[in-house]
C-alpha cells in the first residue's frame, strides 16, 4: 500500500511540474534566446570577430567583483575562449520594447571563480541588428566561495 501511494504521489508531482513548465515561448523571446546562445557559442569557440560584431560600441558590463568593463575586454577574453564544459541554462527574456530586451540566464564556468553565475544581458536592435549593450554578472551567493 505504501509503495502505491508513493508511486501515485511521484506521478502527480511530475504531472504538475510538466503542466507548470509548458508555457510556450514567443517568437520575440526565442529570437533573443537564439541570439544569446549564438553569442555564447562564439565566445566559447574562440571567435573574437563574431563576438566583436555582436557587441555595441558603447557596451558596458559589470563583472562579478563589481568593476565596470568595456567591449575591448570582452573581445579580448573571446580570444582565449571559455572552457568547453561551460553551460548556460534557464533562459528568461524580459521585453523592454520591440527593440530591446534583457536576457537573464544561469551560467556555470568550471575552473573559474565564481563558477556559478546569474547573467543579465541587455540587447538592443541597432540598425536592424541585435547588439549586446549591457551585461551584469552576479555570482550565486551559495557558491561565491567555491574553490576548485
Amino acid at each position: 500500500m505504501r509503495t502505491s501511494s508513493l508511486l501515485c504521489a511521484t506521478i502527480l508531482t511530475a504531472t504538475l511540474a510538466l503542466a507548470q513548465t509548458s508555457k510556450p515561448v514567443s517568437a520575440f523571446d526565442q529570437q533573443l534566446i537564439d541570439q544569446q546562445k549564438q553569442f555564447l557559442q562564439a565566445a566559447q569557440s574562440k571567435n573574437p570577430t563574431a563576438v566583436d560584431r555582436a557587441i555595441a560600441d558603447d557596451f558596458q558590463g559589470i563583472g562579478t567583483n563589481g568593476d565596470f568593463y568595456d567591449k575591448s575586454e570582452v573581445v579580448e577574453s573571446a580570444q582565449a575562449g571559455m572552457p568547453k564544459d561551460t553551460r548556460a541554462y534557464d533562459f528568461h527574456v524580459v521585453k523592454l520594447n520591440d527593440d530591446s530586451a534583457v536576457v537573464a540566464y544561469n551560467l556555470v564556468v568550471p575552473g573559474e571563480h565564481p563558477r556559478y553565475r546569474h547573467m543579465a544581458d541587455t540587447w538592443a536592435k541597432i540598425d536592424g541588428q541585435w547588439k549586446l549593450k549591457f551585461r551584469q554578472i552576479t555570482p550565486n551567493l551559495w557558491s561565491a566561495n567555491d574553490l576548485d
